[in-house]
Parts: C-alpha cells; structure tokens; sequence
C-alpha cells in the first residue's frame, strides 16, 4: 500500500510540473491614425485630473445628484450584482482545481434463502460502511487553469462593465442637470418676452381705441402673446421632463424629486484636459471590458484544443466495514482503494474540430467588437471637441445677435408707439430679438452636454489600477473559499 501512495504521489508530482499553461494571445495594438485631436484649443491644459469631475463645474446640487446617482441608481445596483455573479463563477472554476472529496455512510440488513443453492450460514447480515472517497484530475495541459484564468477575466470584465455604466449615469445625471438649468434660462426669456408683448397688446389696443391704429394689429399682438405662452408651456414641460429623468436616474420615484428652479444661476463650463490619442484608450473602462472579453475567447481557444488531449483522473477511497459496531474501528474492519483512470475520444464525428473552430470566430468577433469600441472612443472625444468649438462660435456670433436684435425690438416699439410704423415691424423685432435670445441659450447648453460628453469620451479620471486589485481580492476571496 505504501508504495502504491508513493506511485500516485509520483504521479501528482510530475504532472504538476508538467502542467501547461495556457495563455491568451496578444492582440495586434489599436491604429490610431493622427498623434493629436483636431480643436485641442478649447481644451484645458493636461495637468487638470479628473478623478473628481464633478467638482469642476463649482456647483454643490450637481455634485450631491452625482453622488446620489452612484448610489441609487438601479442599473448600478444590477452591475454590482454581476460582478458578484462573476465572482461565484470564479469559484466555480477553481473549484476543478481540487480534488473532489465525499462520504456515503451506509447501513444495511438483510436476510438470505436458505434454501437455495449456495445458501450462506447466517441467513440475516448486518453491515455499518462509512468509506470517504476522493476524485482528481490531473490538471496536465492547462484546460482547468485556463477556465479558471477566463473565470478570472470576467471577474475583470464585469468590474469594468460596472465603473463604465456608472460613468454613464454619472454624466447622463450630470449632463440632464446642466440642461435643465439652461431651460430655465429659457423659460425666463419667454417669461420676459411675454410682459414684454403683454405691453405692445396693451399700446396696440389704446392706438386701436384711438383711431390710429386698425383692429389687425391688436389681433397680431395678441396672437404674438398666445404664441410665447405656449412656448412658455413646453418649456416648462421639458423642465418637469428632466427633473423626472434626474429623479430615476438616482433611484427615487419622479413624484419624490424637487429641484428648486433658479433661472439667473450662472453655469460654469470648465476647461477639461485632453491627451493623445493612444492615452486616451488606456483611460476607457469599456474598452478594458472590451480587452478583457477578448482575452477570455483567447483562452476558450486553448482549452477547446486541449480537448484531443486525454484526462487523467485519480481516485482513492477509504474507511471502515463492519458487521457490529462494536468492531467498526478495528485494523481489520478498514477498506481502501487507489486507481487512475486515463479517457480519450477516438471518434466524435468533428465534434472537436467544430469547438475549436467555434472558439476561434469568437476571437474574431470579440477582436472586431474591441477594435470597434476603441474607434468609438476617439470618435467620441473628437465630436466632444468639436461640438464645444463649433458652440463657442456660435455663442461669440449670437451674443452680438442678442444685443442688436434687442436694441431693435426697444427702437421697434418705441417707433409704433409714436405711429412712426406698422405692428408688423413690431412683431418681426421682437420675434427676431426672442429668437435669437433663445438660439444663444441653446448654443449654451450644447455645449454644456459637449462638455460633460467630453468627460465621458476621456474616461470620467477611470484607471484600470482599481479593477486589477479588486478582481485581484476577489480572486484570492474565491482561493481561500475553495480551500
């Protein structure tokens, strides 16, 4: 028996240092064409961090719904779940790691004929069996290990999955603010455009009275007036929109969310740094997910070859045999057993081929998909760029606009007051001054999204050092279960 144990141990010995490995393949590195954006003017310098983004824009509600986003918001809630669902999954694989170790205990009784042929002396046997048994296959061509590294990456994977899907939410929260804040702008201009028009209906009606004026003018002010109300009223629809998106996005029902209204707040809009192109690749936790999920087709490649290879599985069992209890723990009443068992396919009708080939397109498709969320990534970044350039502009051209269109409306007014013209230059002054007023408000808040989307495109400050040490404790939380 001694040196039977000693042969298996061998056995254990030798396969553990032959053991492969089976690893994932690099993939070839990401093209990425130009070494700089294009409109890096609009951005801000590099040393700017932004692993605390939200205070840059110095505005204490946005901060504390970014904070209430990140730990209400039900879809993180799920990703959290995920990741310990990746977790389990983990321990499922490195338990294939160890041997699998069990017990059946087992009592019985029974009585044999005695007249049959071969009848046994004592027609009624008890029997008490408590044997341990243990299987374990040897690990020699790296298919567990390698489950278990894939187990590994979607540990990783799911990790970043979640940190991107709180970016998301973060921005999105972050980003239906900055929004809801440039329509109460909007709201206050139509507000004041209204009194304004409530006037001219006012002088329109008393020149009407007085014979100067016709009643065409007192019907195309007022139709002015009803005009703007119901602008006002969609207006304050979007506004109700937001604060409803707001209030889900954070976890509560919309009927619980207040966000007192301040039309005159400024909204600063801050600088946010950009680098290279290639750095930028490094900063996106979708991307890493990406990475990750095409390391774990890479792996699943190895593993479904190994399945040519055959599996070697060891097994022992022992313990203890008796008829009476009284005698259960005596020498002679112990049993055991050691065995080896090597399996191998010989025919499968391509079966093998098929998996193989099967694991190899999803390389393909998860190269495909990572590639292609890079491309996105520095799309992303480079419409954020240009959005903010293109809003500046606009912003310089409409804030001239404003002022004249205004100064316009005043003279306009002022003008019909005095008979000097007709209501029609009138409206289409003010019409004009209420338009151009609302298209800068407009340009103001596209380019608060450019900028909050131009924080998303970078990564919100995201690295990928706090996935590794998290999968990394979760990992060796898995080892220690398993042990």
């Amino acid at each position: 028996m001694k040196r039977t144990v000693r042969d298996i141990v061998c056995i254990v010995g030798i396969a553990s240092v032959a053991a492969c490995t089976i690893r994932p393949e690099t993939p070839a590195p990401i093209a990425v064409g130009s070494d700089t954006f294009r409109h890096l003017d609009v951005a801000a310098p590099l040393p700017v961090s932004l692993t605390n983004w939200p205070a840059l824009f110095n505005d204490a509600t946005l901060t504390r719904l970014v904070d209430a986003t990140v730990n209400g918001n039900y879809d993180l809630k799920a990703a959290n779940a995920r990741i310990d669902q990746a977790r389990a999954l983990l321990g499922v694989d490195r338990s294939a790691l160890f041997p699998t170790v069990g017990v059946a205990s087992d009592y019985s009784r029974a009585r044999a004929s005695g007249t049959v042929d071969n009848a046994l002396p004592k027609r009624t046997m008890h029997n008490w069996v408590v044997p341990v048994e243990a299987d374990y296959e040897l690990d020699l061509w790296g298919k567990l290990r390698g489950q278990t590294d894939v187990g590994k990456e979607g540990v990783e994977q799911a990790i970043a999955q979640r940190d991107a899907a709180r970016l998301n939410v973060a921005t999105e929260v972050a980003s239906d603010y900055l929004t809801l804040r440039f329509v109460e702008q909007d709201i206050d201009a139509l507000q004041r455009s209204i009194e304004l028009r409530r006037v001219a209906l006012e002088v329109a009606n008393y020149r009407v009275k007085a014979g100067t004026a016709s009643d065409l003018d007192s019907l195309r002010a007022s139709s002015e007036l009803d005009t703007a109300a119901a602008e006002l009223s969609e207006s304050e629809r979007t506004r109700e929109d937001l604060v409803d998106a707001i209030a889900v996005l954070t976890g509560i029902p919309p009927m619980s969310m207040q966000i007192d209204p301040t039309p005159h707040a400024v909204v600063y809009l801050p600088g946010i740094p950009v680098g290279m192109p290639a750095s930028i690749l490094e900063q996106r936790p979708d991307l890493f997910a990406a990475a990750r999920q095409l390391d774990a087709a890479s792996l699943e490649v190895g593993i479904a070859r190994t399945a040519w290879l055959p599996t070697i599985t060891l097994s022992a069992s022992g313990g203890f045999a008796s008829r009476d209890l009284s005698q259960f723990l005596d020498r002679n009443s112990t049993l055991w057993g050691l065995g080896i068992t090597a399996t191998e396919t010989l025919f499968d009708g391509g079966k093998r081929d098929a998996l193989v080939q099967l694991a190899q397109a999803n390389v393909a498709i998860a190269d495909a998909n990572y590639r292609q969320v890079a491309l996105v990534a520095l799309r992303d970044v480079q419409a954020a760029l240009n959005s903010i350039a293109a809003q500046k502009e606009r912003e310089v051209r409409f804030e001239r606009a404003s002022t004249a269109s205004s100064q316009a409306a005043r003279l306009s007014l002022s003008r019909y007051q005095h008979g000097y013209v007709s209501y029609l230059e009138v409206i289409d002054a003010d019409r004009d001054a209420l338009n151009v007023e609302r298209q800068l408000i407009h340009s103001r808040q596209e380019e608060a999204a450019a900028t909050v989307g131009l924080v998303r495109a970078l990564g919100g400050g995201w690295t990928s050092d706090a996935v590794r040490q998290e999968a990394a404790t979760a990992a060796a939380a898995s080892a220690v279960s398993a042990k």
